[in-house]
């Protein structure tokens, strides 16, 4: 009886390794595939940092552009503020009527 216990708990033991390998093979091969994903992740920002960096020298140019811009918006919007008030007492007579 001695012996059948240890040829089974033997056996059990390689089964629980063979299972144990098993899955470890399977999360090796989704982790090989998440990082094949995060290399071409890493590639492509690469990729944009190579492309984008001439226009580290003209960004301060399109700030100056975009504030100039805004300037003049603001403008804009005054002066539709003023219209809109103006106008107001005209439409609410129109719709009265």
């Amino acid at each position: 009886m001695g012996i059948a216990a240890t040829v089974l708990s033997g056996l059990e033991l390689w089964v629980l390794l063979i299972a144990l390998i098993m899955g470890l093979s399977r999360v090796l091969r989704a982790l090989e595939g998440t990082r094949a994903s995060l290399d071409k992740i890493a590639m492509g920002v690469r990729a944009i940092e190579k492309e984008t960096a001439p226009l580290a020298g003209h960004i301060d140019g399109v700030n100056s552009s975009f504030g100039s811009l805004a300037g003049g918006l603001e403008s804009v919007k005054d002066h539709l503020g003023s219209v809109d008030s103006t106008l107001d007492p005209v439409g609410k007579a129109l719709a009265g009527s």
